[in-house]
């Protein structure tokens, strides 16, 4: 692997279309073969994620505002990992939030 570097400030946002919902995304990582990949999602006030499911491990860290699932909320400055093949309950924001999410398969 290369080195990657990337300025968040001068990437755009595009829909969302690596998992259903409704937001934006920003792709920092992607490697098909390995199935690792590092992405900013932006989930706008009311947006969402539909539920799915992740044959690879995803962590998650709430870089700014917040999001609820499964009856818990997750702020800013919250880091979260999710084993692979789970399944991903709806994800909700009533007042925005942004994610980093990193797909590792290689993390347990």
């Amino acid at each position: 692997m290369d080195e990657s570097i990337h300025h968040t400030d001068d990437m755009s946002w595009r829909e969302l279309r690596e998992f259903p919902g409704t937001a934006e995304v920003k792709i920092l990582r992607e490697e098909p073969e390995g199935g690792a990949k590092a992405m900013l999602v932006r989930l706008a006030a009311g947006g969402q994620i539909i539920p799915h499911s992740h044959t690879a491990a995803v962590q998650h860290y709430v870089l700014e505002g917040q999001y609820e699932t499964q009856g818990k909320t997750f702020a800013a400055g919250t880091y979260r990992c999710l084993p692979g093949h789970t399944d991903m309950a709806p994800i909700s924001t009533k007042s925005g939030a942004t994610i980093l999410m990193i797909y590792d398969p290689i993390c347990p």
